[in-house]
């Protein structure tokens, strides 16, 4: 036999399609993500402070990435509806959820949901946090937080704080508060900030910590005693942050919002999408947009929003548990 083994006509067609090959699977390994439209399933109504800025946020990912980022509005149900569609969805990367604490951190602990959050789901990113603003009607008796406290101590129950339902947030909020600061207020739960801006402004109610209310601090329908927000707010410098005062410091009460993709999404997809929600976060639009709605652009790759809401799971469940808070189904 003449001649070497790759000189051999079936040695030849062997050769010619490994190299075929060779040549190929760089560039399947290359398929960038995204390659298509990325569905972001949103809880909320059009319209709102983090929806607006979740918009802006999706046109400069689409600059960046060449691929469309749209926003669904999947309300209804708590917000339960978008995460089911989430869950539901291939984990591929292209259908993710973008939502506040209360949705993956406080329902599951409230309703029978057909999804585990912590089960179903893995965090993409932290985005952004907005944090409660202690506003209280205009002839409210004390005039900052530390006579607010010596106020609610002296009149047990007397002292009136409105959230938008049992068992949100705000709710538990004020259950951390009370507990923090010794005092008894009466929690008096509303369907939305609407009513509540109305209520308070009237001086039907004593205090809110929601953040719709400071337009009305500005013009002069209410009174803001104190933030809980790390340093103080730029439109408000007169109000201290709670950490500024000589009382007990409650826990954890900031509203973030988090990015969130199906359990079994690739680690690089994630990491992926980590990177473009970061990019995002940074530019000056984004944070123009978030300046009316006291909210801070707050981003935490994904094991560091991993470590943030378990602690945040595991502390509003203790807080519901300790309170006995039930919601009717």
């Amino acid at each position: 036999m003449s001649g070497s083994l790759s000189s051999t006509p079936l040695a030849r067609r062997a050769l010619l399609l490994a190299g075929t090959l060779a040549l190929a699977a760089p560039a399947l390994a290359a398929d960038p993500f995204p390659s298509k439209p990325v569905r972001i399933m949103y809880p909320f109504s059009p319209g709102g402070g983090m929806e607006v800025v979740l918009r802006v946020m999706a046109q400069e990912m689409q600059k960046s990435t060449g691929q469309s980022f749209l926003v669904d509005n999947r309300t209804g149900g708590g917000g339960s509806i978008a995460v089911a569609a989430t869950v539901a969805a291939p984990p591929d990367g292209y259908t993710i959820f973008v939502g506040p604490t209360g949705i993956s951190s406080i329902t599951p602990h409230l309703r029978k949901l057909p999804f585990d959050t912590q089960r179903d789901l893995v965090g993409i990113a932290k985005l952004s946090e907005f944090f409660p603003a202690f506003v209280v009607r205009n002839d409210f008796p004390a005039k900052g937080i530390e006579e607010f406290i010596a106020y609610a101590k002296a009149n047990p129950g007397k002292v009136t704080y409105a959230t938008s339902g049992v068992g949100s947030q705000g709710h538990l909020r004020g259950e951390m508060l009370q507990k923090s600061w010794g005092i008894k207020m009466t929690h008096v739960p509303y369907k939305g900030a609407a009513d509540i801006v109305t209520d308070l402004v009237a001086g039907r109610i004593d205090t809110s910590h929601d953040v719709t209310l400071l337009q009305y601090v500005k013009q002069g329908k209410a009174r803001l005693l104190g933030t809980f927000t790390d340093k103080r707010l730029e439109d408000f410098p007169d109000a201290p942050t709670v950490k500024e005062l000589p009382v007990p410091q409650p826990e954890p009460g900031g509203t973030w919002f988090g990015a969130f993709a199906p359990r079994g999404t690739p680690q690089p997809v994630i990491d992926k999408l980590a990177a473009e929600f970061e990019k995002a976060l940074r530019h000056p639009d984004v944070i123009a947009r978030m300046k009316p709605y006291a909210m801070q652009p707050t981003y935490l790759g994904p094991r560091e929003f991993k470590r943030l809401w378990d602690a945040d799971y595991a502390t509003y469940g203790r807080v519901i548990k300790e309170a006995g808070i039930k919601v009717d189904e």
